[in-house]
């Protein structure tokens, strides 16, 4: 879409563009091409210099017919604008921890809205993990790990406000390392020494700041302190032994390691969710508890929501929910091979022959928008 090059558009000002607010207009380059479209997030400071510096607002004559009464636009289509912002507020408790008033509140906010999604937007929810965009892996990957805890505990049974406590040690567990890790999201080379023993600290760091801050749960320190505690033996930073090892800390460090798996560094791509879970599952016992993978498997699906698969009918289709069968989930077709996009989602029925997922693949053979396919998941 571009805007009429007869009309004269207006330029971008600050005032126009809020971080964490939906822009009021449709946001065009100098050329005509539109680079934001109205009802968008601004997410981050960069986003938001770079629409001020290059964009121009749509016209008087637009405006208007854009904000005619219309349900339909009104009414939220998806979560994933809520999770989008759910980084905002993430980060400013990653961030700002010390200078936060009620912290342990703030975070424990979190952890219910999670955990609220986790129980009416269950595959929504597993979808946002892999497919809502984010500029800072130490806000995303703890985002990530927590959504996927929610999920998971939806069929444990745990004492009264434990499920809170471990979403919430989900989402504190990096905070004394927020930079380190956005520093090592881009970095393929081996460790410094310094970055080696910032790494070897942090639990008990991060458990530290919390305390500061006046969270005294011991339950959260405890999960905090020993989420990277193995059954190894070879965890760290106690090297504590798998019967030391609370389990809900080693489900945390199992969530952990396969939101790791699932999010791409700068230098590599994801993992496919089937190789991320057969990794993990090929350390059953020895080093995972082998109900905790199963039950992650029952709850992800071989092909979870937000995932990405090839058909028989060699369409390139993102999956929506599961099925009858594991193997045989509901989806919608993109596009066919390499052809262009479809003017809208088809859904697709698995479980026919012609229609059978002979393949997972990468998201970046879809090569379509997230908010193109983000109105699959409707409130």
């Amino acid at each position: 879409m571009t805007v009429d090059s007869t009309k004269k558009p207006a330029k971008i000002v600050s005032a126009m563009v809020e971080i964490g607010k939906e822009l009021p207009v449709n946001v065009y380059a100098k050329n005509g091409f539109l680079l934001l479209k109205r009802g968008h997030y601004v997410l981050t400071p960069e986003l938001k210099q770079k629409l001020v510096h290059m964009g121009f607002a749509e016209t008087k004559a637009e405006t208007r017919a854009l904000e005619k009464p219309n349900l339909n636009d009104q009414k939220k289509q998806s979560l994933f604008e809520d999770i989008a912002f759910l980084q905002i507020r993430v980060r400013n408790v990653l961030y700002r921890a010390l200078a936060t008033q009620n912290l342990e509140g703030k975070i424990m906010e979190l952890a219910k809205t999670l955990i609220r999604l986790a129980g009416t937007h269950h595959d929504a929810l597993i979808a946002s993990i892999f497919l809502v965009p984010f500029s800072e892996y130490s806000v995303a990957h703890p985002l990530h790990t927590a959504s996927l805890l929610a999920i998971l505990t939806r069929s444990v049974k745990l004492p009264p406000s434990h499920r809170e406590v471990l979403v919430c040690a989900a989402l504190s567990m990096n905070i004394s390392q927020v930079e380190l890790q956005n520093e090592l999201y881009s970095q393929s080379g081996q460790l410094s020494e310094d970055q080696r023993q910032a790494i070897q600290d942090h639990p008990l760091m991060s458990s530290a700041i919390l305390r500061e801050a006046g969270i005294e749960d011991q339950l959260w320190h405890t999960l905090v302190q020993t989420h990277h505690e193995s059954w190894s033996g070879k965890g760290y930073p106690q090297g504590l032994s798998k019967e030391q090892i609370l389990p809900p800390a080693h489900l945390l460090h199992l969530a952990d390691i396969t939101c790791a798996k699932l999010l791409p560094r700068r230098y590599r791509a994801a993992l496919l969710p089937a190789t991320a879970l057969g990794q993990i599952f090929q350390r059953k016992d020895s080093e995972f508890d082998q109900s905790f993978i199963t039950l992650m498997i029952r709850e992800l699906g071989i092909y979870p929501p937000g995932s990405f698969v090839k058909l028989a009918s060699e369409e390139i289709c993102v999956v929506i929910s599961g099925g009858a069968k594991p193997s045989e989930p509901l989806v919608a077709a993109i596009r066919r091979g390499d052809g262009p996009p479809y003017g809208e989602p088809l859904l697709r029925d698995t479980s026919k022959p012609g229609l059978k997922i002979v393949a997972p693949c990468h998201a970046s053979e879809a090569r379509v928008r997230v908010s193109f396919l983000a109105r699959l998941w409707k409130c």
